[in-house]
């Protein structure tokens, strides 16, 4: 089956992907991965050095180190989607 990608979500395909944003970034960065956001938040106020990614309803364990947490964001994403794949029959 051939798949096309719609005026509408050609609206975020076409935005930057896997560019990591935020106004407060130590605590809160919002990125792009398949067209789709993925936020990377301060697992608490007592834990700032981890880190837990989310991504189209689900959430990452705990990631020492925001550089680690960005590192790792492209393999969550890949394995969120796999996810989602294997739910459909």
């Amino acid at each position: 089956m051939k798949v096309f990608v719609s005026k509408a979500g050609a609206l975020k395909f076409n935005k930057k992907q896997q560019v990591w944003y935020g106004d407060d970034p130590d605590v809160m960065q919002q990125s792009t991965f398949a067209g789709h956001e993925m936020l990377l938040l301060q697992e608490s106020y007592e834990r700032r050095d981890h880190y837990i990614l989310e991504y189209l309803g689900f959430d990452s364990e705990a990631i020492l180190g925001i550089d680690s947490a960005k590192a790792m964001a492209a393999e969550f994403a890949k394995a969120v989607l796999a996810k989602m794949a294997e739910s459909v029959r």
